[in-house]
C-alpha cells in the first residue's frame, strides 16, 4: 500500500486497459533471478543429452491443455489461438484448447467445473467479481508457492511487483496471477449522442441525470430499449460506495464508503435505506421500458444492444466503452456514439492487480507446464500481441515499436475483446496510433485526464481481500438465496419491492448472513491493524 501510494504521489499516470504507465516496466522489489540466470545452461546441457526444455526445464513430453476464459468466442479466435499454438508447439512442446463461460452463465457455472471435477488446466478469475476468493475457500485453486513460479515461469516472477503477489495473497499463500496495469475501478456509459441532442443532454455526469435520458428514451423511442438492466454500480458509486472483495454476489452485499479513509465501517445493503430505493426505482424504470422484462433470461453481451441499435446505451468500463463506440460509430456514424460518466463528481479508485488474473486448476495434471504457457502470455511480446489484437496484417499493423493501428474497425477478433486481461502486462503492452483523431477520442482522453487529475485518497479497504473459509456453510447458503431474490430485486423484475425485499432480507438472515458480516469486521479489523 505503501508502494501505491509512491507511485500516485509521483504522478504515474493510471488508464483503464488504454495506456502505458510511466514507470511501469521497472521492477518495485528485488526478486530472485537465480532459476532464470541458470535457464541457458541448463537447457544447453538438456539439449545436449537430447531433450526438449523451457528455461531449463524438460519439456520432452506433449501435452495438450485447456483454458476457460469468460465472456465469448469471436469470430476470428480459433485463427488467432491457432497462430498460438503454433508458436506453443514450438517452444513448449504444448498446445492449448480454449472454452468459455459466458457472462450470463459465469456466475452459475464458474463453481461447478470444480465440483465436478471438469478436466481442464487454467482459468481466468479476479478479486471479488469473478470467483477468486470463493474458489480458494472451496480447494479449487492450485497453490503458486515462489519456488513453483520462479521455476516454471520465471519471466513473470521477474515483472510483477511485489505488492501484487501480496494482494493475491489469501492466508498468506497466492493463487492466481495477477495482471500488471493500473487501471480504474469505474465504469462509464457508450450512449447515442443523436439521442442526447434530441433530448437536450449536453453531458450525463449524476444519477438523475442518467435515471432521466434512460426515462426518456423508453418513452419516445420505439423498439428501442435505454440500457441492458439496472445501473446499480452507477446507483452506489453515486454515494461513494463500492463493494468489499471476497463478500457473497461479488461483493454487492456488504459496502464500505471508498471516498472515505477513515469510515471503516461497512453497509449491509439489506440495512440501508438507499438499497431499497434503488430497487423501487429500478422497478419504476422496468415499468417505463428501460430494459427489457426479459432481462433476467438475456444471454445477449452487453455490447449487442447498442451495436444493434436496440438500445440508447450500454455500460462498461472505459476502455471497452470506447471500443464498442468506435465500432458502433463505423458502422452507424449518424449516431454519434460517445462517452459519459455518471459519476462524475466522485474522485477515482484504482483497481487492485488481482481485479484481473489467471489460476491453474487444483485437478490439473500438468499445472508445470500450464505456469509455462501463462509465461509465454504473459511476457512473450508475439504471443502477448496475438490473445490482445490478434493477427499481424489482418486484425492490425505495427506503428514503430510499441503501438498498433487496427486494420478494421469491424474486426473479427478485436481488440481487449477476448478476456485476455488475466495476462495483461503493462511493460510490453502496444498503444493504439490514432491517425485521424475523432471527437470520440477527445472525449475519451478529457474523461482520462480527468480521473487522472482526481484519484481517491487510498482506503484500508482497498486492498482488503475477505477469505470466506471460516464461513463457507453460510456463505453457499447466502449465495443460494442471492441467486433466487438479487437480481429480480435490482431489475425490477417483481410485483411488490417491499414485499419481496423482506422475503429476501428474512432468507438472508436464515442463511447466516450475520455470521458473515462478524467475520468480515473481525478480518478487517486485523488487515487495519496489520497495515
Amino acid at each position: 500500500m505503501k508502494m501505491f501510494k509512491k507511485l500516485v504521489s509521483l504522478g504515474l499516470g493510471m488508464t483503464l486497459s488504454m495506456g502505458m504507465l510511466a514507470g511501469c516496466g521497472s521492477s518495485e522489489e528485488a526478486k530472485s533471478d537465480s532459476v532464470a540466470s541458470d535457464a541457458p545452461k541448463q537447457e544447453a546441457q538438456a539439449d545436449a543429452a537430447g531433450g526438449k526444455t523451457y528455461n531449463g526445464v524438460d519439456v520432452s513430453e506433449h501435452v495438450d491443455l485447456t483454458m476457460y476464459l469468460i465472456g465469448e468466442r469471436t469470430p476470428d479466435f480459433d485463427e488467432v489461438y491457432g497462430k498460438i499454438n503454433e508458436i506453443l508447439e514450438e517452444k513448449l512442446n504444448c498446445s492449448i484448447n480454449v472454452e468459455f463461460l459466458s457472462w450470463g452463465e459465469h456466475d452459475t457455472k464458474y463453481s461447478m467445473l470444480f465440483s465436478s471435477q471438469e478436466d481442464f488446466d487454467l482459468i481466468f478469475t479476479a478479486s471479488s467479481w469473478c470467483h477468486y476468493e470463493q474458489t480458494v475457500a472451496l480447494g479449487g485453486f492450485y497453490e503458486m508457492t515462489p519456488e513453483f513460479i520462479q521455476t516454471y515461469a520465471p519471466n513473470i516472477w521477474e515483472v510483477v511487483p511485489e505488492m501484487a503477489w501480496d494482494q493475491a495473497k489469501i492466508d498468506g499463500k497466492i493463487y492466481m496471477v495477477p495482471n500488471y496495469q493500473n487501471e480504474f475501478g469505474q465504469d462509464v456509459i457508450a450512449v447515442r449522442g443523436d439521442l442526447m441532442e434530441k433530448y437536450g443532454y449536453k453531458d450525463i455526469t449524476s444519477w438523475d441525470e442518467l435515471k432521466n435520458f434512460y426515462m426518456d428514451v423508453a418513452a419516445n423511442e420505439e423498439n428501442m430499449f435505454a440500457c441492458g438492466g439496472g445501473p446499480t454500480y452507477q446507483y452506489w458509486q453515486a454515494q461513494g460506495l463500492t463493494t468489499t472483495s471476497g463478500t457473497p454476489k461479488g461483493g454487492e452485499l456488504i459496502l464500505y464508503n471508498t471516498q472515505d479513509p477513515s469510515d471503516l465501517s461497512f453497509t449491509y445493503v439489506m440495512d440501508w435505506d438507499g438499497f431499497l430505493d434503488y430497487c423501487k426505482q429500478a422497478k419504476e424504470m422496468l415499468d417505463a421500458g428501460c430494459w427489457s422484462q426479459d432481462v433476467l433470461s438475456s444471454t445477449d453481451e452487453r455490447q449487442v444492444g447498442l451495436l444493434s441499435g436496440k438500445s440508447a446505451a450500454m455500460v462498461w468500463n472505459l476502455g471497452s466503452c470506447m471500443n464498442y463506440a468506435k465500432q458502433a460509430n463505423a458502422e452507424h456514424p449518424e449516431w454519434k456514439v460517445t462517452l459519459c460518466d455518471p459519476v462524475s463528481a466522485q474522485d477515482k479508485k484504482v483497481n487492485s492487480y488481482i481485479n484481473n488474473g489467471v489460476a491453474i486448476n487444483l485437478s490439473s495434471e500438468n499445472p508445470e507446464r500450464a505456469m509455462m504457457v501463462l509465461n509465454e502470455f504473459y511476457t512473450n511480446p508475439e504471443v502477448n500481441d496475438l490473445t490482445r489484437i490478434g493477427i499481424e496484417g489482418k486484425h492490425w499493423e505495427a506503428v514503430g515499436d510499441d503501438q498498433y493501428k487496427v486494420l478494421d474497425a469491424m474486426s473479427g477478433y478485436g481488440v481487449d475483446s477476448n478476456c485476455n486481461w488475466g495476462w495483461t502486462n503493462c511493460t510490453i503492452k502496444r498503444e493504439e496510433y490514432i491517425e485521424d483523431r475523432t471527437e470520440l477520442n477527445d472525449r475519451h482522453d478529457a474523461i482520462l485526464e480527468n480521473w487522472n487529475a482526481n484519484v481517491k485518497a487510498e482506503h484500508p479497504y482497498d486492498g482488503f481481500n475477505f477469505n470466506t473459509e471460516p464461513v463457507t456453510t453460510q456463505v453457499a447458503a447466502v449465495d443460494a438465496v442471492v441467486a433466487t431474490y438479487y437480481g429480480p430485486l435490482t431489475n425490477g423484475v417483481v410485483e411488490d419491492v417491499d414485499a419481496s425485499f423482506n422475503e429476501f432480507k428474512d432468507m438472508l438472515e436464515a442463511a447466516g448472513i450475520r455470521d458473515i458480516i462478524a467475520e468480515l469486521e473481525k478480518q478487517a479489523a486485523e488487515h487495519v491493524a496489520a497495515n
